[in-house]
């Protein structure tokens, strides 16, 4: 297929569509994500993997792609402009056609992460609750049924919750990306590459801009950002730069392709990747992958892996664990308490399939209070139990679902660390590093409160190991301005 050459500058055309997105400026045609009311006040993210929803249809009032925030919206927006639960909205992007065209900023002119409004099921940063606080109610605490605070068992199921910004194909921001995507091919034309310039161009875009900007690429200049970035370069920087043109939904899939590939399997890939996630981002990570290597990713998964790691992985991609706020009570909790007991520490063997149904059948709040209940009827924790049950990768992953539902920042935090090398000038996981960094970058506010938390366990600022970890060059730049993206 040809692409016609267009004048720099000039309007969009129609659009390289060979990937199976919308083309710019028809994702308002397309079905919009419903809006969903926030989590309950003082709640952390659903399910894990911490997600930039999608704002409601008809608000999308955020300014284009290489427009300025607009001024006095956010902080200091009246309470009552907030959507319903008083939350203030997701980030907002206006219609395609809504900023005119050859009125665009300057190149690079774009908000940068950090301006955005924080995303509506997370605190600002440093009002996170402790772990153990703030949704959960303490074991014993539960109301009877019917009381104010807890719908009675009758109440509809909550809605479902969005994809994580990013993780809906079809949707980028407006604006223009053009200049970008120039620039982008300048930096690759020719002799030689110009590591610098795009360190500096794709280390800044969130989801929704890379979106655009990759699509634009595609348009105006006729070619695949993903493929002229690896034919550029190669080891760790290709690793970067390409993850993050990826972007987030694209990433996962290549990731989870990767710990498929080869000999053996990275479960390690796999959990970081999967465990946690929210039943939306799952769905959407499943359709992509079949997108993009016309292979199920649950038929990869049962050739990969055997037993019972196997069984918990395909158990784990149905994608049906309750969404957030689905009512429970302490009847059910205590069922599951006994369920547990009675398939692990109340028998010879371990009956891991129970142990699976019980985990994957409860929503986040519901696992941290059956977590809490184990420990005052048994007097060992549910971790203990876990890691005397099971062992390896599939021990792991349980041990990461659980820790990820009672304190998301918490387990990434320890994620990361596992990363970065035990003694100074050690040998860092470099592979899950770059896997990390660029994932936690793609929502600043969450990344900043894991910055915080590793800052206050360690005492020091991580970014400062990347110098022992990261040999000095392009590599150590790219992490570095990702690590200060927010």
């Amino acid at each position: 297929m040809s692409h016609p050459q267009h004048t720099y500058g000039g309007p969009p055309q129609t659009p390289y569509n060979s990937a199976g997105y919308a083309p710019p400026g028809s994702h308002q045609q397309q079905q919009q994500a419903p809006y969903y009311p926030p989590q309950q006040p003082g709640g952390y993210p659903p399910q894990g993997a911490p997600p930039q929803q999608y704002p409601p249809p008809g608000q999308y009032q955020q300014q284009p792609y290489g427009a300025p925030p607009p001024q006095q919206q956010w902080p200091g927006q009246p309470p009552q402009q907030y959507p319903q639960g008083g939350h203030p909205p997701p980030q907002q992007y206006p219609p395609q056609g809504a900023y005119p065209q050859n009125q665009y900023p300057p190149h690079g002119q774009y908000p940068p992460q950090g301006q955005y409004p924080p995303q509506s099921q997370y605190p600002p940063h440093g009002q996170y609750p402790p772990p153990g606080q703030g949704q959960y109610p303490p074991q014993g605490g539960y109301p009877p049924q019917g009381q104010p605070g807890y719908p009675a068992p009758q109440a509809p199921q909550p809605m479902p919750t969005p994809p994580s910004l990013g993780y809906d194909p079809n949707q980028r921001a407006p604006g223009d990306a053009t200049r970008e995507a120039e620039a982008l091919r300048k930096a690759m034309k020719g002799f030689g590459t110009d590591e610098k310039a795009l360190i500096n161009i794709l280390t800044k875009p969130d989801p929704l801009q890379m979106a655009l900007i990759r699509h634009t690429y595609a348009d105006r200049i006729g070619r695949n950002l993903e493929k002229d970035l690896k034919s550029e370069l190669s080891g760790d920087l290709e690793n970067v730069l390409v993850s993050l043109a990826r972007g987030p939904l694209e990433q996962d899939v290549a990731t989870v392709r990767d710990a498929l590939s080869g000999i053996g399997t990275n479960e390690d890939l796999l959990t970081d990747v999967l465990v946690g996630r929210s039943n939306a981002d799952l769905r959407a990570i499943k359709y992509a992958y079949v997108g993009k290597y016309q292979k199920s990713l649950v038929e990869e998964i049962k050739s990969d892996l055997s037993g019972k790691t196997e069984q918990f992985f395909v158990m784990l991609l149905n994608a049906t664990r309750p969404e957030p706020g689905t009512y429970f009570d302490a009847h059910s909790v205590d069922a599951d308490v006994r369920e547990i007991h009675q398939a692990t520490q109340a028998r010879k063997g371990t009956d891991e399939t129970g142990v699976f149904a019980v985990l994957l059948g409860a929503s986040d709040a519901k696992l941290v209070a059956i977590a809490q209940a184990f420990e005052t009827k048994y007097h060992t924790s549910l971790e203990k139990v876990i890691k005397a049950e099971f062992s390896g990768h599939l021990e792991d992953a349980l041990l990461s679902m659980l820790s990820k539902a009672k304190d998301p920042v918490g387990h990434d935090t320890e994620k990361l660390l596992k990363c970065l090398p035990a003694v100074e000038n050690g040998k860092a996981d470099i592979k899950r590093l770059i896997y990390w960094v660029v994932h936690l970058h793609w929502n600043p506010p969450h990344f900043a409160a894991v910055k915080a938390r590793l800052k206050q366990k360690l005492g020091h600022d991580v970014g400062n190991q990347f110098r022992g970890a990261i040999p000095p060059g392009d590599v150590l730049n790219a992490m570095r301005q990702l690590w200060n993206s927010a």
